[in-house]
């Protein structure tokens, strides 16, 4: 009974989706869908702490970076890191890994 209430949801959804992108407020389910995402955030600002810290765990972005997307000074987003038990790389990178960065931008 779950699974076939969330497909319906799942369905309905989308039939939504198709029904902003019809109605002209939306080009594509893409654009829906970063709006969606911004307004989430806004919403809810402990996902940008999730999403800064795991942004940062895979090396996706610098510390810096990270703390602005939670919306912290670089201090503050140091100390999240540590409360979570999250290590910082401290260093220079070799050349393969700035390569590798540089590539990722």
């Amino acid at each position: 009974m779950m699974t076939q209430t969330r497909e319906r949801l799942m369905i309905d959804i989308r039939e939504n989706i198709e029904f902003l992108q019809k109605s002209g407020r939306f080009s594509s389910e893409e654009e829906f869908l970063e709006e969606a995402f911004r307004a989430l955030m806004e919403k809810r600002p402990e996902l940008r702490i999730e999403l800064a810290v795991e942004q940062y765990k895979a090396g996706e972005v610098s510390l810096n970076r990270a703390a602005e997307i939670a919306g912290y000074s670089p201090e503050e987003f140091k100390e999240i890191l540590r409360e979570r038990g999250v290590s910082r790389t401290l260093g220079f990178l070799s050349k393969e890994e700035r390569e590798e960065q540089l590539e990722k931008l």
